[in-house]
């Protein structure tokens, strides 16, 4: 059992971020959503449309004035467990292919499977085949862009050896990921609202009340590699969730809080200046305008010389395009924004949402948004009504149609017991949304914590819950998830690590079919045909203590009996692909599995420190793992296994060469052997 600080921190926390089944109804008159022909109120969880910007503000002010205290609206913003316990999203599909699968048959498992990518070149690890993720590596098979030290570096890999081209320094940002498309790229940062990205000798205003997060999506033209150029520019309110591309239609999806209201503190000690604070703080929501509740954006075009002009700037969203819980869900809003990159940065739409989630799931043609249920933690003092809350909290699903590249439609809402792990926990099959969901928080091990699947599907404007199987991993939570078809697979783990297998081709009845206990468990799963699927996790004893990385391969021919038929330990070692799926790398015409690898562990015969940094290669048979080479970043002139910046981040194959990237630099090796031909430092 984990017992740390992050768990004391949680329960200090659990009142803020708890879902609760008793919330504030909202007091505003609510437009119903345009669903023709249906009553969009259907459930408790169904979200609806604001009719004008008066009834906006009515019930923004009305909720914000219940809640604000002598220091402002404090805790009372409707955190849920995403954002104060938040984890990394773990596991993903192949980069470098794709999978569809069949029907399959309890006792045959007819999975059809089958790789149609490009066998040129890998591609980023995505969840769903023609959905886009970012990610810090993007490559068309002749350019490798990274993303690394704060630079955008563009990489020629049509020569013998790579070449590095041009690069982009982004001042004052923190640049996380990136979208590739033609000879354009988004980059996605983060940076106050006094964050400039271009050029640190032209004259900008930081925005007037000092720091916000704000969110940056910069236009590079990458078509002369020796020069990429920032084009255009678009600064909103908020902070990056998440982001999908489906062709050319990237759907960016941003968290916003209320900006601009300067609450008063109490002018000295005591109850009559804490009521007196009180009292004026609500009189600041009152006069507040709808500036203060929407979240505002700027879009500038970049000359040659970095100077910026405005194209547009306003409010992001409409009234009438922002939706409300019909149970109330803090005063944080989500927003879905549409950009085609075929247009540049022009913004398409926008759709907004009061509420806060982390987690987004998309397929080619929805895009569902899971929030944590809001409560009201000044109304819960007592241990006894926390833990209740914890034990009866459900997570809320909203799916939105975005299956038209120019609009977003919401399509309606539903729930699920319990909390999920990453965007894993939910699949689209055939029309039907698949969820694994865990009883308790990550942060909480309990005997009576259990896991479930659920099966929702769209009906009448509702997510309605058609099918459901419960009972995984009593007193565990998941560590894994992977969805094929109609069969899924779920880790949990606590001491021992249960592989369960589920039939799902039958939604109204999802069932498990199989079960395997090892030691360990698995952090991400990835199949490689219909009959074998590659786990990687952490073994441990069988009292759950961890002993190291290790890679496992099952076989799931029968679902009803799946087998562990190898495994591959590395002491005290661990791999960003547990966390990241973007980080594992399967090349299927190679068998080759590539794993960021840093292990550390003590000599107790030396009584020395033993450790290595880099990345492992792996063949992957139906026959077992092998081990083919371990790669070490190199700098031509010193070797430091313990250098953090030679930890590897990402893997890519182009042609007959494996391109390992770190903060220090990017290693070339032969695809056959792993043998290193070239290192180019970033920095010369």
């Amino acid at each position: 059992m984990r017992i740390t600080k992050t768990l004391l921190v949680a329960t200090a926390f659990s009142l803020v971020v708890a879902a609760c089944s008793q919330n504030t109804t909202p007091t505003s008159t609510l437009a119903q959503p345009e669903l023709p022909g249906i009553d969009p109120v259907v459930n408790e969880y169904s979200l609806q449309r604001f009719d004008a910007c008066v009834d906006f503000l009515d019930y923004v002010k009305t909720n914000a004035k219940d809640m604000v205290g002598p220091y402002g609206l404090g805790y009372g913003w409707g955190y849920g467990f995403d954002e104060v316990m938040a984890v990394a999203e773990t596991s993903a599909p192949a980069a470098d292919r794709t999978i569809t699968t069949g029907s399959p048959t309890i006792g045959n498992a007819q999975r059809e499977f089958k790789s149609d990518a490009d066998p040129e070149f890998s591609i980023t690890n995505v969840q769903e085949k023609g959905v886009d993720e970012p990610d810090i590596v993007k490559t068309d098979g002749k350019r490798l862009l990274v993303l690394t030290n704060g630079e955008l570096q563009i990489v020629d890999v049509t020569g013998r050896t790579p070449d590095v081209r041009g690069s982009l320094r982004l001042n004052d940002l923190y640049v996380q990921d990136m979208l590739f498309s033609g000879d354009t790229v988004l980059l996605i940062a983060s940076g106050g609202g006094g964050g400039y990205p271009i050029a640190s000798d032209v004259a900008f205003s930081p925005i007037v009340g000092g720091y916000s997060n704000t969110l940056w999506i910069i236009e590079v033209d990458v078509s002369d590699s020796d020069n990429p150029t920032v084009t255009r520019q678009l600064q909103m309110d908020g902070r990056y969730v998440s982001a999908r591309m489906v062709d050319d239609t990237v759907r960016l999806v941003v968290n916003s809080s209320p900006v601009g209201l300067q609450f008063v503190q109490p002018e000295g000690s005591g109850l009559r200046a804490e009521r007196q604070a009180t009292e004026r703080n609500k009189q600041i929501i009152e006069d507040s305008t709808i500036e203060n509740w929407v979240p505002y954006y700027v879009l500038e075009s970049v000359s040659d010389s970095g100077r910026t002009v405005v194209e547009k700037q306003g409010a992001l969203l409409a009234c009438d395009e922002a939706n409300a819980p019909t149970n109330f869900a803090g005063l944080d809003m989500i927003s879905i924004v549409t950009i085609d990159m075929s247009n540049g940065l022009d913004i398409e739409n926008a759709t907004g949402v009061l509420s806060s989630g982390e987690t987004v799931y998309a397929s080619t043609d929805a895009l569902y948004i899971a929030t944590t249920r809001w409560v009201d933690w000044q109304a819960i003092a007592e241990t006894d009504a926390i833990t209740e809350v914890v034990n009866e909290s459900t997570t809320e699903i909203h799916k939105f149609d975005i299956s038209d590249p120019t609009a977003v439609i919401y399509r309606g809402s539903g729930s699920v017991k319990g909390y999920m792990l990453s965007q894993w926990s939910m699949s689209e099959y055939n029309g039907d949304l698949r969820v694994a969901s865990t009883s308790q928080p990550d942060w909480r091990f309990e005997q009576q914590s259990e896991s479930f699947v659920t099966v929702l599907t769209e009906k009448d404007g509702e997510l309605k819950q058609i099918g459901e199987v419960g009972g995984l991993g009593k007193g565990e939570r998941i560590f894994a998830v992977r969805f094929m078809g109609d069969v899924g697979y779920v880790v949990t783990f606590r001491q021992i690590d249960p592989l369960y297998t589920l039939d799902l081709s039958d939604p109204t009845n999802p069932t498990v079919v199989g079960e395997l206990k090892i030691p360990g468990y698995s952090a991400y799963l990835h199949p490689i045909s219909d009959d074998l699927l590659i786990g990687v996790g952490q073994d441990a004893t069988d009292q759950g203590q961890i002993l190291g990385m290790q890679v496992s391969l099952f076989d799931v021919s029968d679902l009803a009996n799946p087998k562990r038929i190898d495994k591959y330990t590395i002491k005290g070692g661990n791999s960003e692909a547990e966390w990241d799926h973007r980080a594992f790398l399967y090349w299927e015409p190679r068998d080759l599995v590539v794993l960021p690898l840093n292990t550390w562990w003590w000599d107790e015969g030396s009584e020395e420190e033993q450790g290595f940094t880099g990345a492992i290669g792996l063949e992957v048979t139906e026959n077992g793992i092998k081990e083919i080479r371990r790669i070490v970043q190199s700098d031509n002139k010193n070797d430091n296994p313990w250098d953090w910046q030679a930890q590897v981040r990402r893997t890519v194959v182009i042609g007959d060469s494996v391109y390992t990237i770190s903060e220090q630099g990017l290693l070339q090796s032969t695809l056959d052997t792993l043998e290193k031909e070239s290192f180019t430092l970033w920095y010369r």
